[in-house]
């Protein structure tokens, strides 16, 4: 059976999988980060099965390497047992009918360290790592540790994200397990040309005709590249020849949705830099280090949208999007902005402090509560200093708060606490 990404050209994103290989291929863990849509799912089916492209980069280095790709959306829920069984599945390994962890691990570590013995490189990629990155217990990072050691240079993981997980880790993780994160982070760019020319090519191919050099300079300049948006106009072009007006591009629901994805996982402040860019006016400057490192904006000082027809998204968007309230969903255990999922964009204690401020609003909440909601494990609570409480306030603020130094939700009440208006 011919696997459609064996069919991918060697060169393809070239120069942004030769670092991902750099890294993995030397035993270090690292980050493939890029906004939604654009491709980096792509990469990691492609690390997974086109045997040809590893060659490309690797030579004969490539025979003893084996990647897998592991997508956490195939996960029902993300107990330590649930993901030991995951793993072995993907190893081909037989499960054991247990569900004792200690039993679990133990395979696991046994059919690891049989590969590294037969000079095996092994290297995990997890899919969607940031979506469900709050619901992983400290004992998948410790396993992730342990596997490391087994075998040394012959395991390496990469997580990728739409965003750094620096920003989404608990500070105790990110201190215990910081080489997992830490210096190993590459950004995919939105237009890579190679990227782009084979898509053109496999669509025209499913289409049995042909862009022209006319349709493809338009798309592009209106979706900027971004594989998505890409393939949805240039599908589009060739099915009903769709008018590339921003007007007409904005009431098709599947465009509005594509953008809305990309909206939705950005924080309020780096949503209301781009209010600004968008308006021509001054942005916070916090928030423009990440939308650059997105690559959703170019320039230095003169800042321009990657992708125009973001920028009408969000022109379009603005009055909509403002004064939106913060809310818990029983049912899903989401916090939603609007009708927004912003759950997603928390560490943990970020979660567990959002949702007791929501379920506590309006009245004055002491520093003590606080450390009884979010560290419900802590042995003392004077343990807990003021400046870890701040920080993690502060945290919040920057993910929530489109102007997180003049806090619209979470206000400090001097000498007393905090106080949350919804």
């Amino acid at each position: 059976m011919i696997i459609f990404e064996s069919t991918f050209p060697t060169d393809y994103r070239r120069r942004e999988i030769k670092q991902i290989l750099d890294y993995l291929i030397t035993g270090k863990f690292c980050q493939i980060v890029s906004i939604s849509g654009a491709g980096k799912a792509t990469v990691l089916r492609l690390l997974a099965h086109n045997r040809n492209l590893l060659k490309f980069h690797l030579g004969e280095k490539e025979k003893p390497i084996r990647i897998l790709d592991l997508n956490l959306l195939e996960l029902i829920n993300y107990d330590q047992e649930q993901l030991a069984k995951f793993l072995l599945l993907a190893l081909e390994e037989k499960v054991p009918n247990t569900h004792d962890y200690l039993v679990l691990t133990k395979q696991l570590n046994e059919a690891v360290a049989k590969l590294a013995l037969s000079k095996q490189t092994l290297i995990f990629l997890f899919d969607h790592f940031d979506e469900y990155q709050n619901r992983l217990s400290r004992s998948f990072f410790q396993l992730l540790r342990s596997l490391r050691s087994i075998a040394k240079y012959k395991f390496a993981t990469a997580f990728a994200t739409r965003r750094d997980l620096i920003e989404l880790v608990d500070p105790e993780i990110l201190k215990d397990f910081y080489d997992f994160f830490i210096g190993n982070t590459i950004y995919l760019k939105i237009y890579d040309e190679s990227a782009t020319h084979f898509l053109f090519s496999q669509i025209e191919g499913v289409f049995e005709k042909k862009l022209s050099q006319a349709d493809k300079k338009n798309i592009i300049a209106v979706s900027g590249g971004h594989i998505k948006l890409t393939k949805i106009l240039a599908e589009a072009t060739l099915r009903e020849d769709i008018a590339l007006k921003k007007e007409t591009l904005l009431a098709t629901p599947i465009v509005a949705a594509t953008l809305f994805e990309i909206w939705l996982a950005l924080t309020a402040q780096e949503q209301q830099a781009l209010r600004s860019i968008a308006q021509n006016k001054e942005p916070a400057k916090d928030a423009l280090e990440n939308l650059i490192k997105f690559d959703l904006l170019k320039g230095t000082e003169q800042f321009s949208f990657t992708i125009p027809l973001f920028k009408e998204f969000v022109l379009a968007t603005i009055p909509t999007l403002i004064q939106e309230k913060l809310t818990f969903n029983q049912d899903t255990k989401e916090i939603m902005k609007g009708s927004n999922v912003i759950s997603d964009l928390l560490s943990p204690a970020e979660y567990r402090l959002l949702r007791f401020l929501i379920a506590n609003q309006g009245r004055i909440i002491q520093r003590d509560e606080i450390v009884k909601a979010v560290w419900p494990d802590a042995q003392v609570v004077a343990g807990i200093s003021d400046e870890a409480i701040d920080q993690l306030v502060y945290r919040l603020r920057k993910k929530t708060e489109d102007d997180p130094n003049n806090p619209q939700y979470t206000q400090t009440v001097k000498g007393q606490g905090f106080r949350f208006q919804p």
